[in-house]
């Protein structure tokens, strides 16, 4: 998707979350969990990104 940016932020209660914006501004994906540090935050974004390409879509 061109334009899109994985950040890293960190939340008002001073934990970190990872999401995707689109080129527009649009928020596509946000993580689920908060970690406690920025290093633990970009990590499991970094695992997501290795992970993406191969996962499928699954109907439930």
């Amino acid at each position: 998707m061109a334009g899109a940016t994985f950040q890293v932020f960190e939340t008002e209660t001073g934990s970190f979350r990872w999401r995707l914006r689109a080129a527009d501004g649009t928020v596509l994906a946000t993580s689920e969990d908060a970690l406690p540090t920025k290093q633990a935050a970009t990590r499991r974004l970094q695992r997501i990104k290795t992970v993406v390409p191969e996962a499928g879509v699954e109907s439930i």
